[in-house]
């Protein structure tokens, strides 16, 4: 596998055309490259610039991701979620975990730190949520790149070099870097800075592990003239063996967070023995130092609810708890398990639409099928034959829908329809979205979902049983419960009453009874059972 080339730069703070000449020249000069990583602040105080931009009248010669808003003044320029802002430029969002289809993972936290989390700032609360998969999945190793706004503190700490002035940086971000654990470390500021790599592992009391670089990138064509722009190559971190992964460089350093960690740790015990000793009881719901730093465990994204198992749980229910869907969750309800694959894995719904309503679903933290890789893409063909073989020895057909909005894990669903009621699915979607003010448009057959939109995107996307397959990006105020609505009209499965989920919700003994029954029907047509030595 070719290495992903990346280019990564400072705040822009709205010098478009100063970027895209340096683009221009560094494109001409070494060749195309993947991906633009734009930190710190992206837009300016130019209303006229920043909307040309906007608009398309200012294009970027390559897809440019870019993080949220640094000051109130630049904020109505962002979407509330992440989008796409125009054709090649992609609003990353507040925080998350980006996974490119190359097999990166890319963290990111937008803003500046403060007691309150909004459009601008992070708290503490935006670090737990990034953290807490860290503590529930195992084997974790790292993330490939972290993108912030800001920098860590205490970043030069038992560096071999030193940055040209003193940077405070920000506590949360030296927290989160620890725990995420980057290859590489970007950050915005006012001055440039490329720190001797540091390790993750105490030296002997711990095993190796990779080194971190951070680099603090100056802003877009500053007086200065102080370096603003990085170029560099990485292959995925999950592809690397142990032996390429843990390389140490001649000049590498202790790890510098260690000092504000225990403190810190020190101070959320002292607060949680203050509660014990009020009221008798406390919520553990911190980042534990000891934790991240003697445990390899693996990555998620982004917290959610224990009701968030059904695809259209409300979206003011998340970020409470570690993705429900990932497989690894200790937590996770495994009774509606129906089968499970290599990377993927079949599972009944929660207030199903009908008794073979199924969802397929990555078992890593994957999210959405754009961002998937393709041995994840080949697994989740499977399991649609072999559903659509199941439907059809039922007198049915399979409709799969994916709903990449307001959802943070990759989630395929599928459900039969009765072959007599197919022909009315494509009139029936196309007059929904019409209904709803929804631009649907059909994918042409010889293009892939993942040719027509940018991972981090939002996205409905349907594929109908004669093979036609329809999508919109058109996710402003985009109905959560639509593919239900569509499927649940009398002219297809006639059950109305079972557009929300929750009105439909099952007791635990009656789920658990369905996905037996599904297991039982499905079984003739699991592939995964080849795979069994028994």
């Amino acid at each position: 596998m070719a290495p992903t080339k990346i280019l990564t730069c400072g705040d822009v703070n709205g010098n478009f055309y100063a970027l895209q000449k340096k683009l221009n020249t560094i494109i001409k000069k070494s060749g195309p490259f993947d991906m633009l990583l734009c930190v710190g602040e992206f837009f300016g105080e130019d209303d006229s610039i920043n909307a040309k931009m906007i608009d398309g009248h200012i294009n970027l010669p390559i897809h440019t991701y870019i993080l949220g808003p640094c000051c109130p003044s630049t904020s109505s320029y962002y979407p509330e979620d992440s989008a796409e802002i125009s054709s090649n430029i992609t609003f990353l969002g507040k925080r998350g975990i980006l996974n490119t289809p190359a097999g990166l993972t890319i963290a990111y936290v937008s803003g500046i730190e403060g007691q309150t989390s909004n459009m601008v700032q992070f708290n503490i609360e935006d670090v737990i949520a990034m953290l807490k998969p860290v503590e529930v999945m195992g084997e974790f190793t790292g993330v490939d790149i972290l993108l912030t706004s800001v920098w860590p503190a205490e970043v030069a700490k038992h560096s071999t070099n030193q940055p040209p002035e003193e940077v405070e940086g920000s506590k949360l971000v030296s927290r989160l870097a620890a725990g995420l654990r980057p290859r590489y470390h970007f950050a915005g500021g006012a001055i440039h800075y490329e720190r001797s790599p540091y390790r993750n592992h105490r030296v002997i009391v711990e095993k190796q592990r990779h080194c971190t670089r951070f680099i603090g990138l100056a802003p877009v064509d500053n007086p200065a003239k102080e370096k603003w722009i990085y170029a560099f190559s990485l292959q995925p971190l999950k592809i690397l063996t142990r032996e390429e992964l843990i390389v140490q460089p001649p000049n590498s350093t202790e790890f510098p967070y260690m000092d504000i960690l225990e403190a810190q740790v020190q101070k959320e015990r002292d607060e949680m023995m203050g509660k014990l000793e009020k009221d008798g009881s406390a919520r553990n719901n911190f980042f534990d130092m000891e934790t991240d730093m003697n445990k390899d465990n693996d990555i998620g994204s982004r917290k959610r609810q224990k009701e968030d198992w059904q695809s259209d749980a409300p979206a003011a229910k998340r970020e409470q708890q570690p993705c429900w869907f990932c497989l690894s969750n200790v937590d996770a309800e495994k009774h509606l398990v129906v089968s499970v694959g290599a990377n993927c894995y079949a599972a009944m719904p929660k207030g199903p639409l009908t008794d073979d309503h199924v969802l397929i679903l990555s078992i890593g933290h994957i999210q959405s099928l754009v961002a998937a890789p393709p041995d994840v893409r080949e697994e989740m063909n499977k399991y649609k034959n072999a559903f659509t073989l199941a439907a059809d020895k039922a007198g049915k057909a399979l409709v799969i829908f994916e709903r990449n909005y307001k959802s943070q894990h990759l989630q395929l669903q599928m459900i039969p329809v009765p072959k007599k009621n197919a022909k009315h699915l494509k009139t029936a979607f196309l007059n929904q979205a019409n209904m709803k003010g929804i631009e649907m448009t059909f994918i042409p057959e010889e293009e892939k979902l993942w040719d027509l939109v940018n991972e981090g995107c939002p996205y409905f996307f349907v594929e109908l049983p004669d093979g036609s397959k329809l999508f919109t990006r058109s996710m402003k105020n985009f109905p959560l419960q639509f593919g239900r609505e569509v499927l649940a009209t009398s002219t297809i499965l006639d059950c109305e009453e079972k557009v929300d989920w929750r009105a439909c919700e099952l007791g635990k003994e009656r789920e658990t009874e369905l996905s037996k029954e599904l297991q039982a029907r499905f079984k003739p047509f699991d592939f995964t059972d080849e795979d069994d030595s028994d």
